[in-house]
């Protein structure tokens, strides 16, 4: 996968050195260095942020209404069938 999109960060020139001397150290080339743990990062908050979560009170609550019967209306809605269907 060729790489072409740039992300611009300003760091200090402390942060910039540790960087290239820890990139260095591990034998690793500095974009991927940095760029793995930002991906990593990346997938797991949306995926964090992809989950609801629910107080043990409005998840009794969700489940209480789940498991009641369907409404007449509810029913219907279910049973329709368009005519572009």
């Amino acid at each position: 996968m060729t790489r072409t999109a740039r992300i611009d960060m300003r760091l200090t020139e402390e942060e910039k050195r540790l960087i290239e001397q820890v990139s260095a150290a591990t034998g690793s080339r500095l974009t991927t260095w940095c760029i793995n743990p930002l991906i990593n990062d990346a997938k797991r908050d949306l995926h964090a942020n992809a989950i609801i979560r629910l107080s043990d009170e409005a998840f009794d609550k969700f489940v209480e209404n789940l498991d009641r019967p369907l409404t007449e209306k509810q029913q219907q809605f279910l049973a329709y069938q368009p005519e572009w269907a």
